[in-house]
């Protein structure tokens, strides 16, 4: 049997559907999950953290903060910090989606389960 995943993760979304599907998901993986219900309440607590996140699954379209303005602020506070966008919006109208990196990708909505647990593996396992 597999050993439990670790790493803390802040998932920011302002659906709380979606914030309880990923907690769970993730949970019963064995990650440490803290949710935020908007851009800027992820901005604070990520900033807040004491020890950060090893990860950051963001909606980008939320209330008071868009993701990618959140995930620039975030960048600038700790450059190395995985991001996964999670997202409605297509690639196609969004080029900007799809540059990901070893430690940025792109996960559509809605997604699987398996599909957020391998993007949260393989952005856990670069080097950031």
């Amino acid at each position: 049997m597999a050993s439990p995943a670790k790493g803390r993760i802040l998932v920011v979304d302002d659906e709380p559907l979606i914030r309880e599907m990923a907690r769970e998901i993730l949970e019963n993986s064995g990650y440490t999950v803290s949710e935020a219900v908007d851009g800027q309440a992820g901005l604070d607590l990520f900033l807040e953290t004491a020890g950060g996140f090893d990860l950051v699954i963001l909606d980008l379209v939320m209330p008071r903060l868009h993701g990618f303005q959140v995930m620039d602020r975030i960048l600038q506070a700790s450059p190395r910090t995985r991001i996964l966008i999670s997202s409605g919006f297509s690639p196609d109208t969004r080029p900007e989606l799809t540059r990901t990196t070893p430690t940025r990708a792109f996960l559509a909505k809605p997604y699987r389960s398996r599909d957020l647990l391998e993007q949260v593996s393989r952005l856990l396992a670069a080097e950031p």
